[in-house]
């Protein structure tokens, strides 16, 4: 089994790596391949924190605003990231960071699996199905936004988005809950993701002794640092461990030391423990950073469960059908019939997914009791199934707590979802002979990755085009902002740069998008060269739609006066301006801003201005 894993996660990182490797090739000469397809307005902060540890800081500040702040973020991957970078350069450090960590989950997905100790094709199966598997939302496909845009779809298609109150199924848009799609857009994705792996074996191997308990609480302790959202996650998955193991008797592999639930308990909380250094020095910052405050303010609502259900169908249902099958007494029946009505009541409740807490506190609660009584009707003597049937359960019900970033909750949801799939697809598989069971296993594991194929494919799409899925920022940089850069690389630090927010290129097809008509190039110049700009990241810049409006109104000729904007840009400190050139665009009203300092570089479509001091 370890070897299969090994040419597994071999095979996954070649895949994961070949749209960046494809990219590096159709680059055109004087251009810049950044290295990536999906949200390049995040990853360019975390380049712009590895700008700086290439700077030579530890503690770093937010380049995407010009407010004052005391720059004590401390993020330990993407100081190590830019450590690296040092030698290799932005994108192909965080390229090779995604590739490697790629493997290393195969690995630890195959061990956490090996915990279950299931039959060896039960195992191959999850293992397959974890690394590809996916819902329904390549039946309801669109390569950019969350919900549908098109106004005429084929009866499938429009049965989907009946389905899902028109919002497209998860699977199509959020990385982070599967991880095919995690492998191919974002190594702090797989990086989280390892640590999660690494986390939940330790729970489970400290049964046996003291050792994991240290390489668990470190692991803990640096995704507190990393992507504290998970941590949460993981806390909520252990209480419904903890449940399920006082409804059962916990099962001792033989030779192993038997231990009391309570030893157990206290070991879990010990690796726990790890997270509180980085959780204290977080509650520090959000103290005492008013930028960081309001960056943790953004609120990022989890979608309808409509299009979260939609996604993981196929999974779920699998899952189901492998409880119905070992489910042996009246106890276990009930449990998945609650399971069953709860997930359905859910779904008919699910209103269309807007901007807004879909659960209150005491509904949240509710839903939190019920799915506790779930797990412990569920109840198994292996630990190992019990932590997955926790983390599946409680996966569903954790992004709606009432707080701050719950779409972040669904992080990795397809894992256990996906490792009780296989159990179910082996209830339908193991009564067939062997060469038939393995061709129907096959069909079944190409149809559940139907939605990864679609990314791959979508990640060539966007480089074909020169357009993010962000619709304003492009995949790779023309000369012209490869000029800008390299001469702003050399620039002192705190220098204020500000560009135009961006103009997207629809088309009449409105999932299609053209190379932006003028990028947005605000976050890629913080990023990459760690200049401050004044409306940069939808998040993390302050009031990001009216900074974004200000910004906007400078660059267009719209009666405003020269001294007007010479006022506007010393206001927020500005040393630099991107300006398109107004014959390179003579249909957008742009204005001309030469006047307001000196060309420092000189381009087919935008200059670099110094403004006069």
């Amino acid at each position: 089994m370890r070897r299969f894993a090994w040419r597994l996660g071999l095979a996954l990182a070649f895949v994961a790596a070949l749209p960046a490797l494809i990219g590096w090739l159709v680059t055109p000469p004087g251009g810049r391949y950044l290295g990536f397809q999906i949200n390049v307005d995040d990853h360019m902060v975390y380049a712009a924190w590895m700008r700086q540890a290439v700077e030579g800081r530890i503690f770093f500040d937010n380049r995407f605003t010009t407010d004052a702040q005391p720059g004590l973020t401390l993020h330990l991957y993407f100081l190590v990231l830019g450590w690296i970078s040092k030698i290799l350069g932005p994108a192909i450090t965080v390229t090779l960071a995604r590739i490697g960590f790629t493997y290393l989950f195969v690995v630890l997905a195959n061990r956490l699996i090996l915990e279950l100790r299931w039959k060896l094709f039960v195992s191959k199966l999850a293992l397959f199905v974890v690394c590809v598997g996916g819902g329904f939302g390549f039946m309801l496909w669109q390569t950019f936004g969350v919900a549908v845009s098109q106004p005429a779809l084929n009866p499938i298609e429009g049965f989907v988005a009946a389905l899902t109150h028109r919002g497209l199924p998860t699977d199509v848009w959020q990385p982070e809950g599967f991880v095919f799609p995690s492998m191919l857009t974002n190594s702090l994705f797989m990086v989280s993701l390892c640590l999660i792996a690494l986390t939940l074996l330790a729970i489970l191997r400290c049964r046996e002794g003291w050792r994991p308990v240290l390489w668990g609480a470190v692991a803990f302790g640096v995704l507190m640092n990393i992507h504290s959202y998970d941590v949460l996650l993981v806390a909520i998955v252990c209480v419904g461990l903890l449940a399920a193991t006082l409804a059962s008797k916990a099962e001792t592999p033989e030779g192993e030391t038997t231990i009391a639930p309570s030893q157990w308990a206290i070991r879990v909380a010990i690796i726990g423990l790890g997270a509180l250094p980085a959780a204290l020095w977080f509650v520090y910052v959000l103290r005492n950073d008013p930028v960081f405050q309001a960056r943790a303010a953004t609120l990022t609502f989890t979608p309808s469960f409509r299009q979260i259900a939609i996604g993981y169908l196929p999974l779920i249902l699998l899952g189901i059908v492998g409880f119905l099958a070992e489910a042996r007494t009246l106890r276990e029946r009930i449990g998945v019939g609650i399971l069953v009505v709860g997930l359905a009541v859910m779904y008919a409740l699910a209103p269309p997914s807007k901007d807004a807490f879909w659960m209150g506190a005491p509904a949240w609660g509710a839903a939190l009791v019920v799915g506790l009584v779930v797990i412990v009707l569920l109840a198994r003597p292996k630990p190992a199934e019990n932590l997955v049937i926790s983390w599946a359960v409680l996966g569903v019900v954790a992004p709606y707590i009432p707080g701050l970033f719950q779409r972040k909750l669904l992080m990795g949801l397809a894992i256990p979802w996906a490792i009780l799939a296989a159990a179910g697809l082996w209830v339908i598989l193991r009564s067939l002979e062997r060469s038939s069971r393995n061709l129907v296993a096959a069909l079944a594991i190409l149809i559940l990755a139907g939605t990864s194929l679609r990314w791959f494919t979508r990640e060539i799409q966007l480089q074909r085009t020169n357009v993010s899925n962000t619709t304003v920022h492009p995949v790779m940089l023309d000369s012209d902002a490869v000029a800008i850069i390299r001469a702003l690389s050399n620039t002192p630090k705190r220098t204020v740069v500000v560009a135009i927010p961006g103009v997207a290129s629809p088309t009449d097809d409105p999932d299609v998008f053209r190379s932006p008509i003028i990028p947005d190039l605000n976050p890629i110049l913080s990023g990459l060269t760690g200049v401050y700009t004044y409306a940069g990241h939808w998040s993390e810049t302050p009031d990001y739609g009216k900074r974004r409006a200000e910004a906007t109104r400078l660059f267009f000729d719209n009666g405003a006066t020269d001294e007007q904007r010479m006022a506007f840009l010393r206001g927020i400190g500005a040393e630099y301006v991107i300006a398109p050139q107004p014959s390179a665009f003579p249909d957008a009203g742009l204005a001309d801003l030469r006047p307001l300092g000196t060309v420092v570089v000189s381009g087919t479509k935008f200059d670099l201005i110094q403004l006069l001091p």
